[in-house]
């Protein structure tokens, strides 16, 4: 039956692909000139264009200088993009270059042998050290292992970051006569700052997290775990649920939560991200963009909300999560489609990345404004990319704190099971909240049913 509805599934696609073939006839290259047709999500293309139209003018820039090459900006409604298998699997594609694909769905793409290794496009700025212009953290998973061949091959160049960091109401700690340099370097710090902010009497709480089961592992579990044992993985390469260190996370978080610590709303997804804006709590540990966001939707968001870097991160890192340009390899026109992610993407855009709220992931954005790093010279093809980066913009002073702990940065282990991993542990996290159990009794029945998936 599910044979059927595989083949039914790629039939459809490719019905549609033809449909748009025979309505829109795509010819990659005429008159001399090449269209490579970019694909981006919704959520990119708004915010890439606010509020200056960044990604329009990247686009129309790249033109200009590249006459011969014309980019079809195409907008995906959601984030489906795993859907892009099946006209893959026999060879066609509706999209030459996707802004869509992020570290876990490019493993995907990778097991599948439906990615162009960008070696031979780009063999001239990898000679000249261009991998070496990337933050470190944010090229996990661009290079990965082909499982037919065993040859390792750079598949994509990451453009957009998120990172774990501490957001925090400056406007309460103020009150409270709280300096900033106060700000938590560990868990215990943030447990004992937390103690001081609580006030019962006016509905404050030192500290929130998410809580949810969707959100649990990623943004609460994964980082104190960092924090506590140097790594998240055990000896066979999945999420750590064994380990003493282990036990130590699920054990504290729990008493934060039962002695008040923290809002009942934590449990709720996405509350802790309105109680936080609310101001009902104070130091909200989330990816930077939870700040960011806080910021613009508040009048003088700029002198209420700081973020800055997760307890613990400056010793191991913070997770980080990233955005990888990728080509997908039934595209006729890699070469072009390469030359527009290098340029336009993973150079001219990144102001425009770094006004959204996201993290920058190339190291000159923060080199050229960081008076403690000695410039860096580089050959002439490299400097021409850094030369595209407006360089009137200056990245804001929180993103230039966070920079360190990407360069220690890591990610989720195993993405291919980590959805299902996560859920597990999430749901047992919340099972473990109101029973009278062990920590290692909550941890070892996550393992039973996370071992079943290696099965």
């Amino acid at each position: 039956m599910h044979k059927w509805v595989s083949l039914g599934l790629v039939g459809l696609a490719l019905l549609g692909f033809a449909a748009e073939r025979r309505l829109n006839v795509y010819t990659p290259r005429q008159g001399g000139v090449t269209k490579v047709r970019l694909l981006v999500s919704s959520w990119q293309f708004s915010e890439f264009q606010d509020p200056d139209h960044d990604l329009e003018r990247v686009v129309s820039d790249f033109e200009r200088r590249h006459p011969d090459i014309d980019i079809d900006l195409r907008i995906m409604p959601e984030s489906n993009e795993i859907t892009l298998m099946l006209p893959w699997r026999v060879g066609m594609t509706p999209f030459d270059l996707l802004l869509t694909t992020h570290n876990m769905s490019i493993t995907q793409y990778v097991e599948g042998g439906f990615l162009t290794p960008l070696e031979q496009e780009l063999a001239p700025e990898l000679a000249d050290g261009l991998l070496d212009e990337f933050l470190p953290g944010y090229l996990q998973y661009c290079q990965l292992t082909d499982p037919r061949t065993g040859e390792r091959h750079l598949y994509g160049l990451p453009y957009l970051g998120e990172i774990q960091a501490l957001n925090y109401r400056k406007d309460i700690l103020a009150q409270r006569g709280i300096a900033e340099r106060e700000l938590p370097e560990t868990w215990q710090d943030f447990e004992r700052l937390s103690a001081r902010l609580r006030d019962p009497a006016q509905k404050q709480y030192g500290m929130t997290f998410d809580l949810s089961t969707s959100f649990f592992a990623q943004n609460v579990y994964v980082p104190i775990l960092r924090s506590f044992a140097g790594d998240v993985e055990d000896e066979q390469g999945r999420l750590d649920v064994s380990s003493p260190q282990a036990a130590q996370t699920f054990r504290l978080v729990k008493r934060w939560y039962k002695e008040g610590l923290m809002p009942a709303g934590a449990l709720t997804p996405y509350q802790a991200a309105d109680d936080f804006r609310a101001g009902i709590a104070v130091l909200f540990p989330n990816w930077q963009s939870r700040g960011f966001w806080a910021i613009k939707g508040m009048q003088d968001g700029a002198q209420r909300i700081g973020i800055g870097p997760c307890p613990g991160s400056r010793e191991v890192g913070s997770l980080v999560a990233h955005y990888i340009g990728v080509i997908p390899k039934a595209s006729p026109v890699p070469r072009e489609a390469a030359r527009v992610l290098l340029e336009a993407i993973c150079f001219d855009l990144q102001p425009g990345i770094a006004k959204a709220g996201k993290m920058s992931t190339i190291k000159w954005i923060y080199d050229r404004q960081d008076p403690h790093r000695a410039s860096r010279p580089a050959a002439a093809r490299i400097q021409a990319l850094r030369d595209l980066v407006d360089p009137r913009y200056r990245v804001p002073e929180w993103m230039m704190t966070l920079r360190p702990t990407v360069d220690l940065g890591y990610c989720v282990p195993d993405p291919i099971r980590w959805t299902r991993v996560s859920d597990i542990l999430g749901i047992e996290f919340q099972k473990y909240l109101s029973e009278n159990i062990s920590a290692e009794e909550a941890l070892a029945r996550a393992k039973r049913q996370i071992d079943k998936l290696y099965q």
